[in-house]
């Protein structure tokens, strides 16, 4: 199950459940876990007391024989009875001395048999009598040991139980007489068994040997283990608990080591023996939390739908606003995150909205301030719009400041990005001029418009800033985007409503731009203060380059057209005159095609009209180049097309006549009447378009006709002269000779051999 992936409420019912459950667990396995250590320890110490209160039951019981023991061989009695020889003649004290150990022989210590040996002289006494033992040194070959040895008493384990051992006689270097003690592993078994132990009990000598033990079976498994006799050995506590693990089952072992005679005293009981209680109360503690994990489960359903019954309304609420904020139909949907969808829905149409009211915030502040330039608010809205556009201004002095792209030739731009370059320079004076010090700026289609004002009252101090700020747009328009800007300042006005008359003023000076070039900077007050002037219209160089143009010298043209442009601009200047002149001079221009027949819209070839391309013209450069280009060289072209033309068909006419009229007394005042020109300008234009005069060509060509009557008919010299009506044939054949070099009888010879000599005079 993917946690991620449930749906808010199931992740609310389920930690309202693990909100119970987990403290509700960890209660019940500490109880359990608690339980189990509290009962393993109550059966540890238990056990620890029993082998403690066994230990000292065995001890004590030893401790009572050799206390016992060490009484009677102490008295004097005892000690003249066991140190003689054997004499079956003596009866009496050998009977004395069977009789007093045979009153050692105390029930309740467990002592089975009491037995002295004289190794002197070779008998012992015991519950048999007295018997001699010669000839069995091996069997007494333990007790010679002992009596060689420095101890003075010790016990020792036989096949049936426990042995004590002690000699008679204190400081003797070669003691002979002892006495030993047996006790039964019964005897210390009934000691074991009357403790009742939890588990099994056992007692190991000191080379972990078994003496005794209540379930020997067990011990004697967990001896087999090797490891129980290492940790017991390692083990220098002289108690302790050990964890042996056995055939798949765990064991606690609580031991014991006595000083007194080094023997282990053992408890083993299973663990899981010993928690089998603590398991019952683990079962109670699981079915009282399965009892109380479904109440809380219940709790858990009841309460999440009980709390998220807000969110399911709040979900429907949603959901009931409309399709717009309901997106795409999903049941299996988490109502958070459809609640959230729309929650992110709402915010971004808010987002919109608040973009959208910000755009025609803008948009309106922006309209507002171009209205107020063009003084279409009243001016009783002019406060409350400035107040409704956050503007709390008091401004002692109010300019209006215009930037304009001085050109775009020679940049990467061309007239349709005008535009966008305006709106770009309107960005860079949002960022460069203050807010407090200018209102929203606005673009229109030639320049971008600025309301700037001050609470300065010192228009020096004022126009200096201005200076900076305009010096900074210049600066930021070629640095960023390469192009010129001429900026003009109107003059400083206190009221808002005086700021078109501002506007219309810094439009006046922005013309002023012809005179003072590129990158101006321009006060109103400097361009239109002072008195007034008649400006020079310079009338000669206007004529001079009127007949350049008509006859066609372009260089010469272009350089009148650059001398009179200069001329408009010297001071005294006025933009409106100057204006009014390169009216003048396109008209007069333009009247030189008008003239020759030629119609207009050949210059316009499509573009807008000449006075509207040339209104949009801010500079000299620019204002001259146009009038080169646009109008002064397709005028030439224009005339010299026509002159050629009209040069062409005079020129023909003229021919015709002369290929007509040529046996007829033909002159050029009679072909410039025909086609009503003046004579000389028709042998002007003749002469030039045929590179010959007039007479010339009529000669030429009645020498030719000539030549073909001398070859193709047979007409005589004297009749071919009068036809072409020369005075002589005398002066024909003199003409023919000078032209062909021979006369025309020769030349009929060498052409035509068939003529008679008669034809040839």
């Amino acid at each position: 199950m993917n946690f991620r992936k449930m749906t808010y409420l199931n992740k609310l019912l389920v930690y309202g459940f693990l909100l119970g459950v987990v403290p509700l667990a960890i209660l019940g396995f500490l109880s359990y876990f608690r339980a189990s250590t509290t009962i393993q320890q109550y059966v540890e110490v238990g056990n620890l007391q029993i082998l403690k209160h066994s230990q000292l039951a065995i001890e004590q019981n030893m401790k009572t024989v050799e206390t016992s023991l060490a009484a009677y061989l102490s008295t004097s009695s005892g000690t003249d009875l066991y140190n003689i020889p054997l004499d079956y003649n003596k009866y009496e004290p050998f009977n004395r001395l069977e009789t007093s150990m045979r009153q050692l022989q105390v029930y309740e210590l467990g002592v089975f048999d009491v037995t002295m040996y004289n190794m002197q002289y070779q008998w012992r006494v015991n519950n048999t009598g007295i018997v001699t033992f010669q000839n069995k040194a091996e069997e007494l070959k333990p007790y010679a040991e002992f009596l060689n040895s420095s101890l003075n008493s010790t016990w020792t384990r036989n096949e049936h139980g426990i042995r004590f051992l002690k000699k008679s006689q204190l400081y003797v270097p070669n003691p002979s007489i002892l006495i030993v003690v047996d006790i039964p592993f019964s005897h210390l078994n009934m000691l074991l068994l009357r403790t009742n132990p939890l588990g099994s009990t056992a007692i190991l000598d000191g080379s972990m040997n078994l003496l005794i033990g209540q379930d020997q079976g067990t011990v004697q498994k967990l001896l087999v283990d090797q490891a129980i006799k290492k940790q017991l050995t390692n083990h220098t506590e002289t108690e302790g608990q050990l964890l042996i693990k056995h055939n798949d089952e765990t064991y606690g072992i609580t031991f014991l080591r006595s000083s007194y005679t080094g023997w282990y005293y053992l408890a083993a009981a299973s663990i899981d023996e010993i928690t089998q209680e603590s398991k019952s109360i683990g079962r109670f503690t699981w079915w009282t939390c399965s009892a109380i994990l479904l109440l809380i489960l219940f709790a858990a359903w009841f309460g999440s739908n009980n709390m998220y019954r807000p969110i399911r309304s709040l979900h429907n609420i949603l959901l009931g606003q409309g399709e717009k904020l309901r997106g795409p139909d999903n049941s299996k949907e988490d109502h958070i995150q459809q609640i959230g969808q729309g929650v992110y829905r709402l915010l971004d149409r808010e987002k919109i909205m608040s973009s959208q009211i910000e755009g025609y915030t803008a948009q309106l502040e922006a309209f507002f301030v171009q209205k107020l330039i063009l003084g279409d608010v009243h001016k009783r809205e002019i406060n409350e719009k400035l107040s409704m556009f956050g503007y709390a201004v008091e401004w002692k002095q109010i300019t209006v400041m215009a930037v304009e792209i001085d050109t775009l030739e020679g940049t990467r731009y061309s007239r349709n990005d005008q535009d966008l370059l305006l709106f770009a320079i309107s960005n860079m004076v949002s960022e460069l001029i203050p807010l407090p010090y200018r209102l929203t700026p606005i673009v229109t289609s030639n320049c971008q418009l600025n309301v700037l004002g001050t609470s300065i009252e010192d228009y020096k101090l004022w126009s200096g800033e201005l200076r900076l700020w305009a010096e900074a747009v210049q600066k930021a328009a070629a640095t960023y985007l390469d192009v010129t800007v001429s900026i003009a300042f109107s003059l400083p006005v206190e009221q808002w409503t005086d700021i078109p008359r501002a506007y219309h003023e810094t439009e006046e000076a922005l013309n002023y731009r012809v005179r003072l070039g590129n990158e101006a900077i321009i006060y109103s007050e400097d361009v239109v203060s002072g008195p007034v002037e008649t400006m020079h219209y310079p009338l000669k160089l206007e004529q001079e380059l009127l007949t350049s143009i008509k006859s066609g010298y372009r260089i010469q043209a272009e350089e009148k057209l650059r001398e009179f442009m200069q001329e408009l601009v010297q001071p005294p200047f006025h933009f409106q005159e100057y204006q009014l002149s390169l009216f003048r001079i396109l008209t007069e221009i333009s009247g030189l095609l008008q003239a020759e027949g030629i119609p207009l819209g050949q210059l316009v070839n499509g573009e807008a009209p000449l006075i509207e391309q040339m209104s949009g013209l801010r500079t000299v450069e620019e204002m001259e180049e146009w009038f080169l280009h646009k109008l002064i060289i397709p005028v030439i072209a224009s005339l010299e097309d026509r002159r050629s033309s009209q040069f062409q068909k005079i020129s023909k006419a003229v021919i015709q006549m002369i290929h007509e009229d040529f046996d007829i007394d033909l002159t050029l005042e009679m072909c410039a009447s025909k086609i009503h020109y003046h004579p000389h300008y028709v042998s002007k234009i003749f002469r030039q378009e045929t590179g010959v005069n007039f007479s010339e060509y009529l000669l030429k060509h009645r020498l030719e006709m000539a030549k073909g009557w001398l070859t193709d008919t047979n007409m005589t010299v004297t009749e071919i002269a009068e036809k072409l009506k020369y005075t002589s044939p005398t002066n024909f054949i003199r003409y023919f000779r000078k032209i062909e070099g021979i006369t025309p009888g020769q030349f009929r010879e060498r052409n035509a051999g068939t003529v008679s000599p008669q034809q040839n005079e």
